[in-house]
């Protein structure tokens, strides 16, 4: 696909996510109504609901051009790379389904950068003599990466979640990243947690090597880590619309426990908002909240009849 616009939004989804991204959507067009979308399809199932909704721009892993780039994206977790190859936009934002716009942070996006990683903290200090267990469960095995770049630094780094990030179109090549996959199968359990643990490699590996610019902006707002306090505070006074005021506009990413009305445990108010906001428009507000309880209603239906499967199958 050409270049359509310097700058964009880009999220996606499988069929089984669809009614996630419809929330993703609705916020970006509510917070930022001015900037164009394109949403990644992996699946030959229709969208053109959510196309002509959102003015969507439509870019499906089996329209790509190269057969290995289809191949690679094809049915798993990493359509999300068709948009650093092949998408409509200079420099782009990523959403992943289960993430919205909470205000409009645009002003706060470095388009001079090639890579804006969405976390501020350094999450393994410089001097640390130990490797913690979650760089391995979520990321990579820094010991079995030596055997294919033994100048890579580890420490000192901000790890971020692959959820929400900000990219230049082809900051990483498509040869370098097939290059690295490779690597993940030869040794298995080198890269973890789908594209997250390769794509903090790359981003990691070329700053050390001065390959690309990048910068870390506090952008990503994932409750489970950083408390939800903050969120509430923005939702009160807004009932179940969008806050008109948000404070500290950023990414809201509800990863971990997902933002389901039937989970007691998950934090789902504002992510429940952008659902209802997607829905009024075409049902009114008694509507809305009819096809959001019918949609988790499906879900939980699914899930449980997978556990029942999978207890008759023992």
């Amino acid at each position: 696909m050409k270049v359509q616009a310097p700058f964009g939004f880009v999220t996606g989804c499988h069929a089984r996510d669809k009614f996630l991204v419809q929330a993703t959507l609705a916020s970006m067009r509510h917070y930022c109504p001015d900037v164009p979308i394109c949403l990644t399809v992996d699946g030959n199932f229709d969208v053109s609901d959510l196309q002509n909704d959102y003015n969507l721009i439509v870019l499906r892993v089996s329209e790509l051009p190269s057969t290995e780039m289809r191949e690679l994206m094809w049915g798993n977790h990493r359509a999300k790379l068709a948009a650093l190859w092949e998408g409509p936009f200079e420099f782009y934002v990523w959403f992943d389904s289960d993430a919205i716009a909470w205000g409009d942070f645009t002003s706060q996006v470095r388009t001079d950068l090639d890579f804006q990683i969405f976390w501020s903290e350094i999450s393994i200090p410089a001097d640390a003599t130990e490797i913690p267990p979650w760089l391995l469960h979520f990321y990579f095995d820094p010991q079995k990466l030596r055997q294919f770049d033994a100048d890579f630094e580890w420490r000192g780094h901000a790890y971020f979640s692959a959820g929400a990030f900000a990219c230049r179109r082809n900051a990483i090549s498509f040869r370098r990243w097939t290059e690295v996959e490779s690597w993940g199968k030869k040794v298995p359990g080198l890269f973890a947690w789908g594209d997250m643990g390769m794509l903090n490699y790359h981003v990691h590996s070329m700053i050390q090597r001065g390959e690309i610019k990048t910068g870390r902006s506090n952008l990503q707002h994932i409750w489970e880590h950083h408390g939800k306090q903050e969120l509430i505070q923005d939702c009160r006074g807004a009932g179940w619309r969008f806050p008109k005021m948000i404070d500290r506009p950023r990414i809201a990413h509800f990863c971990g426990r997902k933002p389901f009305l039937f989970d007691r445990k998950a934090y789902s108010r504002p992510f429940t908002i952008a659902r209802l906001e997607h829905h009024r428009k075409r049902y009114g507000t008694p509507g809305a909240w009819f096809a959001v309880l019918q949609e988790d209603c499906r879900r939980l239906a699914r899930k449980i009849k997978g556990r029942v499967g999978n207890l008759l199958s023992e």
